[in-house]
């Protein structure tokens, strides 16, 4: 027998989600390849999207930086994970604003939350971490960059791989646990079924 879709949570209860308010861990190709992980919510404007049935609004991607351009206004680079490819945009504040003319490709850092927008380490091949929300833009997906940060550990892109497999396979687990619970059939059964 076929599973059956599990329907999303009402608006109402996004919140109570743990993964709404958190930056998940996702790939390229889950939010621009053929068949999307991200779908977008009704009635959000690209603002919610459902991560394998879960309401999520923030998104943690990894990959090397392969295009770059400056601009006055924004950087744009291009994020290649190896699933597929994503444009990043990183707004600049205005002159005066909270270090708005020291962002810049060969400034300084801004703190943001647990790391920093720091366009230094923002080089053609580097390995980056980026947090932002996904939005559309000219019928076209890029991620709005809240936080950027290059990494040369030699661990931090299979740490992310890992951590990334474990949120997909949790979230797989607790969604057979709960089909099983309401009585829809499950993808996979249980040992001893």
């Amino acid at each position: 027998a076929l599973a059956m879709a599990v329907p999303p949570p009402p608006p109402e209860s996004w919140g109570l989600d743990p993964l709404f308010f958190a930056n998940v861990k996702v790939t390229a190709g889950e939010v621009v390849g053929e068949h999307p992980a991200l779908v977008p919510a009704e009635g959000t404007n690209r603002g919610v999207h459902f991560f394998h049935g879960r309401p999520t609004k923030r998104y943690e991607l990894m990959g090397h930086v392969v295009t770059l351009t400056v601009r006055d206004s924004k950087t744009i680079f291009t994020l290649d994970d190896g699933t597929g490819c994503l444009e990043c945009v990183v707004w600049l504040n205005s002159a005066g604003d909270d270090g708005g003319a020291t962002l810049t490709a060969g400034g300084g850092a801004v703190s943001n939350g647990d790391f920093s927008i720091d366009l230094r380490g923002l080089r053609l091949g580097a390995l980056v971490r980026c947090q932002g929300r996904v939005a559309e833009y000219r019928e076209k997906l890029q991620l709005k960059v809240d936080a950027v940060q290059r990494c040369d550990d030699a661990n931090a892109e299979p740490l992310f791989w890992l951590d990334h497999a474990r949120c997909v396979a949790n979230i797989h687990a607790e969604r057979a646990g709960d089909a099983g619970e309401r009585g829809v059939s499950r993808d996979k059964p249980r040992e001893g079924d």
